[in-house]
């Protein structure tokens, strides 16, 4: 490729997320104006994976009864038709589904969908990115250590962290429209390494979103702590936050927002949750999740149409439900709970930022 040519794309890939980020903004207004109504589509499309993370929440490597490929097909038309115009695809690890490809085309080239993500650990990109690299807007892999037996260690998985690099690379020369990012999940197990994440970050260029690993889980029996022991102290995240904040005013490649490390900064803040009313979460098995009681789904797509369960007086109530909680340390959550409630949060500098 031509100096003038990566200049043209390099122009076009910005116009293209200009495009995107005033439709978000229009949408995001609509679903406001609605009281809420969830325009991105949050698929889980396998509970499978290759790693074999202490930290997961969603560990389970047997393919239980996942949607065929016809389901999702069918689903996805269902959701456009309900005007979700964003997908994001994770797991389970996404690309152990030898379908992937065949969901990625579909949702891009036949359900439209404007913008297509994928979270994954990495493992399979440089072997399958061909199939679906032009298809794809964002690639969010899961990288939580710089140093590579570390990682390798965290995850479970030898070799991981040089197909991670490898992936970069490949990403950055064949794929440049794609937005890609990592994602640091903050645990007891690499707090101490939060400073070389932001030097890597900076040294491959490559955004990093830092996140405090969820641990508190809500049944209809009650909340459990699944996964505490796994965790830092407030003091530690205050402390690491402090640093990141001043390293992202200083330029560092950094995605997480101000006001989502300010969130930790001396202690986690208590917040009022609104991501559910522009997040729908699908499980592998089209079950629609309902985040407060989790073993008891809202509905399951394969017997009602999106549209259907978005007028359920359950699900309507749900999104009313889900204010009073504030348990989830994902920027996602946050970030889009704060956003909801002041939408000048998404032009102010230090504001979301989308990679």
């Amino acid at each position: 490729m031509t100096l003038m040519e990566q200049k043209i794309t390099a122009k076009e890939i910005t116009r293209q997320k200009n495009k995107l980020f005033a439709r978000l903004a229009v949408a995001a207004k609509q679903a406001k104006d609605s009281g809420g109504r969830p325009f991105i589509f949050h698929f889980l499309t396998t509970l499978r994976c290759n790693c074999d993370c202490e930290s997961c929440l969603w560990k389970d490597n047997s393919a239980k009864n996942e949607l065929s490929l016809e389901e999702i097909k069918r689903i996805y038309l269902e959701a456009r038709e309900a005007d979700f115009f964003i997908n994001l695809l994770w797991g389970g690890e996404p690309t152990l589904r030898r379908d992937i490809t065949d969901i990625i085309k579909f949702a891009k080239h036949e359900a439209n969908f404007a913008f297509i993500g994928m979270v994954t650990n990495g493992y399979l990109i440089p072997k399958r990115i061909s199939e679906f690299g032009d298809d794809l807007d964002l690639i969010l892999m899961s990288l939580d250590s710089p140093v590579q037996e570390e990682h390798d260690k965290i995850r479970a998985l030898p070799g991981l962290y040089d197909k991670i690099m490898e992936s970069v690379d490949l990403i950055k020369k064949d794929y440049p429209h794609i937005s890609l990012q990592f994602s640091f999940s903050i645990s007891k197990y690499n707090i101490h390494r939060v400073d070389e994440m932001i030097e890597l970050g900076d040294k491959i260029e490559v955004p990093i979103a830092f996140n405090v690993i969820n641990t508190i889980r809500h049944y209809s029996t009650g909340d459990v702590d699944e996964k505490g022991e796994l965790s830092t102290t407030d003091q530690e995240i205050s402390d690491a936050f402090s640093r990141i904040l001043e390293s992202k005013k200083n330029g560092s490649h950094i995605l997480n927002s101000e006001m989502y490390l300010k969130h930790f900064i001396g202690g986690k803040k208590p917040y009022r949750c609104h991501a559910r009313k522009v997040f729908m979460f699908v499980n592998s098995n089209g079950d629609i999740e309902d985040c407060l009681k989790l073993d008891k789904p809202i509905a399951n797509l394969r017997e009602i149409s999106v549209k259907k369960a978005m007028s359920l007086p359950r699900f309507q109530q749900y999104l009313k439900d889900t204010e009073k909680c504030d348990s989830c340390n994902s920027p996602t959550m946050i970030d889009t709970s704060y956003v909801w409630e002041d939408w000048s949060l998404i032009t102010k500098s230090g504001g979301i930022s989308f990679g």
